[in-house]
């Protein structure tokens, strides 16, 4: 019974120990990013809002094409041209930055 308890203990522990989630965002959420811009294919970004993707298999993509780079904004997957941060196109919303550091306190 007492390694039962002491079991269970460790376990609790283990399941309620460290940060708790945020219910609203990431700490320290930069309010630049909160402003909503309308992503419309030709516009320009601003590179603040640019998540640029490194791993596009990790989101089910192939090979960048020529020109262009994967980025997540604004919770959408697009295609956007490096040099001029020009959006090419939405490929899908309600995406996650997978590659984007966590953040920091």
């Amino acid at each position: 019974m007492m390694i039962a308890t002491a079991a269970a203990a460790a376990v609790g522990l283990t399941v309620f120990e460290g940060p708790t989630p945020q219910a609203q965002g990431r700490a320290g959420a930069d309010p630049v990013r909160a402003a909503a811009v309308p992503l419309v294919p030709g516009e320009v970004l601003p590179a603040d809002l640019v998540d640029f993707i490194e791993q596009p298999g990790r989101y089910g993509l192939g090979t960048e094409p020529r020109g262009s780079r994967y980025a997540i904004v604004q919770g959408h997957l697009v295609r956007v041209d490096a040099d001029t941060m020009e959006l090419q196109s939405v490929l899908r919303k309600d995406s996650v930055a997978y590659d984007r550091p966590p953040a920091r306190p």
